[in-house]
Order: structure tokens, then C-alpha cells, then sequence
């Protein structure tokens, strides 16, 4: 793989530092892509402040399905890497490094700490522990896959520069399990947001408290 396609989009840089904890999920759901109790809202039915949001992720996910795309061609191709991988990787690490960093800050910000707020003013928190709601959940899976980013990142750079063939071999199919880790849990958070999450901040605020949220 050509190191220079990584240069200055090591996602390690963009760490934040917070305490993960993976033994809560409140959202955790026996169906994760069927959620239950939850009524839906058309995008157009949503606030601009989320349909940005919504429409970031739907950029996202196009990255998202490219870079898994280029995973697996990748195995396929027994760790060779082609232009095609190349260039479906190096687009994902600088989406990542940039965009998703600003999106995930947005979202951190500015419509985190009130939603959070409001679920546990409103009952909807764990049950043994009642400050951790849905977005302790997606918090959690933001620092997550950060810090998968940067394993993959890390792995690849030094799978490159191993001389020994098994090490490198095992090196890089490490990059990739930690890589299709990112795609899954990536898309079942998206998912999260758009159909549970964001529904809940049209249920629980007006216009003009959403309004406020607006760069």
C-alpha cells in the first residue's frame, strides 16, 4: 500500500478523551433494526437542523459502503492492495479524519447534552443506572469507532512496512475484522440516530428550541 495515501489522516489525532464503558447498552434492542414503541417522522417532516444532520449520514454511509467495499476486495485479492482499495481506504480515513469528526462534535455539542437531558427528565434512562440514556449509547459508539479508526490506520501503516510475509499477513487481517468492526457498528448507529433519536428531539422540543441549535 502507498504510506503516502495516509499521510495527515491518522484519526488518532482527533481522540477525545473520555472513559469507555461497554457493559451499559439501553439501546441494545432484541431487534436493533426494528425498534419498538418508536413512531416514525418523514425527513421532510423533520427539523433543518436534523435533516442536516440526516443528510451527513447518508453521505457518510456512501463512504462507508465504499470502504467496505474496498475491505473486502482487499482480502479477496489476498492483501494486495490495487488503486481501486487504495483509493476506497484513503477516502474513508480523510471522511473520517474531517467530516465525521465535525459531525460528531455537532452532535456532542449541541444536541447531546439537552436530548440526554430531557430522556432522563421524561423516565427513559437505564433502570439501574438513570444517567445513562440512548445517548450514553451513542457516545459510547462515537469514541468506538474513533479509536477503531486509529487501530486500522496504525495496522496499515505498519503492515506496509513489515518485511516478514506471516507477520504481515496477520497484521493486515487484523486492519481488516477492526475495519468491517467500523462499517457495522457505524451503520446500526446511523440507524439509531435517524429513526429513534431524532424523532425523540421532534417529539420533546419545539421548533423554536431545535431552532437554537442552528450554526
Amino acid at each position: 500500500m502507498q504510506l503516502n495515501i495516509l499521510k495527515d489522516v491518522n484519526p488518532s489525532r482527533r481522540l477525545v478523551e473520555k472513559e469507555p464503558d461497554d457493559e451499559f447498552s439501553p439501546m441494545n434492542l432484541p431487534d436493533a433494526y426494528n425498534p419498538q414503541g418508536v413512531e416514525k417522522i418523514a425527513y421532510e417532516d423533520m427539523h433543518p437542523f436534523l435533516q442536516k444532520l440526516m443528510d451527513e449520514h447518508k453521505e457518510f454511509s456512501a463512504v462507508l459502503d465504499k470502504f467496505e467495499d474496498a475491505l473486502l476486495k482487499w482480502r479477496a485479492n489476498r492483501w494486495i492492495f490495487t488503486r481501486e482499495i487504495d483509493e476506497g481506504l484513503k477516502q474513508f480515513f480523510e471522511y473520517f479524519d474531517h467530516e465525521v469528526t465535525r459531525h460528531n462534535t455537532k452532535e456532542e455539542k449541541k444536541l447531546f447534552p439537552i436530548l440526554h437531558d430531557k430522556l432522563v427528565s421524561t423516565g427513559e434512562h437505564n433502570a439501574v443506572d438513570p444517567s445513562m440514556t440512548g445517548i450514553s449509547v451513542m457516545e459510547d459508539e462515537h469514541l468506538k469507532v474513533a479509536q477503531l479508526a486509529a487501530i486500522v490506520f496504525n495496522f496499515l501503516t505498519l503492515g506496509s512496512r513489515l518485511p516478514d510475509a506471516d507477520s504481515k499477513e496477520i497484521t493486515f487481517q487484523a486492519a481488516f475484522h477492526q475495519g468491517t468492526q467500523i462499517v457495522e457498528t457505524m451503520k446500526l448507529h446511523i440507524f439509531r440516530e435517524d429513526i429513534v433519536l431524532f424523532p425523540q428531539a421532534m417529539q420533546y422540543f419545539s421548533p423554536e428550541e431545535l431552532g437554537t441549535l442552528v450554526e
